[in-house]
């Protein structure tokens, strides 16, 4: 299986479903400073309510980020089973906007995946997913400043909130979605020969600081490498590992707020014999810059396409 089902950090999880909810019932998976449970009652129209959704959602953004899901219960602070919402009475908007008016600063980037089990409204499960900000620190409704500590939301000392407002100096980079476009280079007489694959990885800088140090760990399938590296791959080339090779690609010029980079931009030679290790061994992205990592993963067989329709093994010669 291509996806597996895993929840080891919560905001590396693209979008949360009824199996990760699942599963982490199933594995009583335990609170930390990065995953909160709270029963569906933990939404309310009361003030007492709204205080403690502000104040546990800055908290994480104070902290490290991770979510809160509103819809599971928990026993001794291991999820153990569905509390659910009723989303007639309490919809995801609802929430969305006691959040942004009752935290100060708004969060940048805060999103909410909605899971209704049975389709149902009145069996609703919000995963209210919280970035670390940059433009911490944020204000809770009662006035307070908070941060995740362990399992509980603590109110900051005067110095670590001090401390916060050097974090919108911090820079913060995203990685764009890789584009992916390919052509025929070479025909057979029973089908494609080869098929070159044109991979293009950009870079963008949020913040509103220079990065300067940053660079990009790429994994190949080793045979596909070996057949591309001619196309200006070889000069990253570092080691071959497991059926991988393992390219170091190291940062080319300043980034600049706001600015987007391309951080790798080459070609990879496809023929037949390769599909197999395409589709069991994915280009692996790992991005680091001073204030982070970033990881992607792509499975290679999945992008090969002649006019929107994806090739297969009978394609090619």
């Amino acid at each position: 299986m291509k996806d597996p089902i895993r929840v080891e950090y919560p905001l590396k999880v693209r979008k949360y479903t009824k199996a990760h909810l699942e599963y982490l019932i199933r594995s009583q998976a335990e609170e930390s400073v990065h995953i909160e449970f709270k029963s569906g009652s933990a939404l309310g129209r009361t003030d007492n309510k709204k205080k403690e959704i502000s104040k546990d959602v800055s908290s994480m953004a104070n902290a490290d980020g991770g979510i809160i899901i509103y819809g599971l219960t928990e026993r001794d602070h291991k999820a153990s089973g569905y509390g659910f919402i009723d989303g007639n009475k309490y919809p995801k908007e609802w929430l969305e906007q006691v959040i942004n008016s009752k935290i100060k600063r708004r969060i940048p980037d805060l999103t909410i995946d909605v899971i209704r089990i049975q389709n149902k409204l009145t069996q609703s499960i919000y995963v209210v997913r919280i970035p670390r900000s940059p433009e911490a620190p944020h204000m809770a409704s009662d006035g307070r400043y908070y941060k995740r500590y362990n399992f509980e939301s603590v109110q900051m000392a005067e110095y670590e909130v001090r401390d916060l407002f050097n974090r919108t100096s911090e820079t913060r980079l995203k990685l764009l979605p890789v584009e992916f476009k390919g052509e025929v280079i070479e025909n057979g007489t029973a089908g494609i020969g080869t098929y070159r694959l044109h991979v293009v990885l950009d870079v963008h800088n949020v913040s509103r600081s220079i990065e300067s140090v940053y660079k990009t760990i790429l994994r190949l399938p080793a045979e596909v490498f070996e057949n591309s590296k001619a196309n200006g791959l070889d000069r990253y080339f570092r080691k071959y590992k497991k059926g991988e090779a393992l390219l170091n690609i190291p940062a080319s010029t300043p980034l600049f707020p706001q600015e987007v980079n391309t951080l790798a931009n080459f070609y990879l030679d496809v023929r037949k014999e390769h599909l197999d290790s395409l589709s069991k061994l994915p280009m692996k992205i790992r991005f680091y810059y001073s204030n982070g990592i970033y990881e992607l993963e792509y499975y290679l067989d999945t992008k090969l396409k002649v006019q929107g329709k994806q090739l297969r093994v009978g394609d090619f010669a």
